[in-house]
């Protein structure tokens, strides 16, 4: 990949799910909805949790969900709640942190920003179909 080609700045949604605090890029987001709604029009939908450890509770109680239309079908992650739109420079974008860079699914989590003093795991939602178990895979 060039990074010529790359674009100065990303806009991030930044939200909490299960206490970590995560963004994505709004270009995957096809909406927001009430977890009602999201039961109203059949979409599918999952907390973090529920993908990456199958079977493990959460103590979260979620009420809002970031959908994504992939391929036509619409899903959607469970989000604790929703922080702000930041746009942020491309180049302040890190690698995921160890020991996370070992467990980041089918490259789910791309990278990190700092806001504050925390770190912001970015996320790729076209990554999430639902409850699976993933095996740790490497870090490039």
């Amino acid at each position: 990949m060039e990074t010529d080609r790359l674009p100065a700045e990303i806009d991030l949604l930044m939200f909490n799910s299960a206490g970590v605090k995560i963004a994505v890029d709004t270009v995957q987001v096809d909406g927001i909805m009430s977890l009602e709604q999201a039961e109203q029009h059949g979409v599918r939908s999952s907390t973090l949790n529920e993908i990456l450890e199958p079977g493990i509770e959460t103590s979260s109680n979620p009420s809002t969900i970031i959908i994504c239309r992939d391929g036509g079908e619409a899903y959607g992650i469970k989000v604790d709640w929703l922080d702000a739109i930041v746009t942020v420079p491309v180049k302040a974008i890190q690698p995921i942190p160890e020991p996370l860079s070992y467990f980041t699914g089918p490259r789910m989590f791309w990278g990190a920003v700092l806001r504050g003093d925390d770190v912001v795991l970015l996320i790729d939602l076209y990554r999430l179909k639902g409850p699976k178990s993933y095996k740790a895979v490497p870090a490039a």
